[in-house]
């Protein structure tokens, strides 16, 4: 079975970003994806330029932050200060205007590009592109685009207007209390017994560090260390070898 670790949050903060490098240099992550609206965007940019991250995608951001396309562009995804509306006010809307959504995906992707990135795949921060009042128009564009996405069917069901690859299953469960090597490994064999040949794709935060700044932006914090931890560890790498898992990143979507 083939796996692919994506760290999500890319651009966050600086710790986070080395943590993200630290993992790749350790061999089992090899996909991440990268927040354009961030503290730690440039600085995220300047690592990608160092050559130290070799596969990036775009983590499309629609619940913290500021929007890249001004906030008349796309008021119903702001508030009064021009700030995302968090994500429990987001996915509770009903007036979600389906063309900001575009605007503001798109303006995130040649953004992207526009810094020189050669972006290789698409998801969504907090699963913004999942959930109900965005989900049609975040298909919409990745459609466009063309590149692989995560899958969109874990929080509603149903992908079928995607027209482009994805991983063959795609598990949340590598988060929060799901952070520790027993449950990471049970998780992994579960898939393998199912799909031996298939690719599998989870989700990973890591971070090098708990900072302030991670704290004041993420609720999700300690718990980063903890994951990256885990995934620099060679205990991991050298288990997911003697189980016949090959690590990928979105790369091999493509071939």
């Amino acid at each position: 079975m083939k796996l692919i670790l994506n760290a999500d949050d890319f651009g966050l903060t600086e710790a986070v970003n080395l943590g993200i490098v630290e993992c790749f240099k350790a061999g089992v992550v090899k996909a991440t994806t990268l927040m354009m609206n961030q503290p730690g965007t440039e600085h995220a940019i300047e690592l990608y330029k160092q050559g130290l991250i070799p596969e990036v995608g775009l983590h499309f951001t629609v619940t913290t932050g500021k929007p890249l396309s001004s906030p008349s562009l796309v008021p119903s995804l702001v508030d009064e200060n021009g700030d995302f509306h968090c994500k429990t006010v987001l996915f509770n809307k009903h007036d979600v205007c389906p063309n900001e959504v575009e605007i503001e995906l798109r303006a995130q992707y040649q953004a992207a590009v526009d810094a020189g990135v050669k972006i290789n795949h698409i998801d969504s921060h907090h699963f913004g592109g999942v959930y109900a009042p965005l989900k049609q128009a975040f298909t919409n564009v990745v459609n466009d685009i063309g590149l692989p996405v995560r899958r969109i069917d874990n929080i509603i069901l149903g992908q079928d207007q995607l027209t482009v690859p994805t991983p063959d299953a795609f598990d949340m469960g590598f988060f929060d209390q799901g952070a520790n090597l027993a449950h990471l490994k049970a998780l992994v064999l579960s898939y393998q017994a199912t799909m031996p040949r298939g690719c599998l794709e989870l989700m990973c935060h890591p971070s090098l560090e708990s900072t302030d700044e991670l704290r004041q932006l993420s609720g999700y914090y300690e718990k980063r260390v903890k994951e990256f931890n885990i995934l620099t560890s060679p205990r991991l790498r050298e288990w997911l070898i003697e189980n016949g898992i090959e690590c990928v990143g979105f790369n091999d979507l493509h071939n």
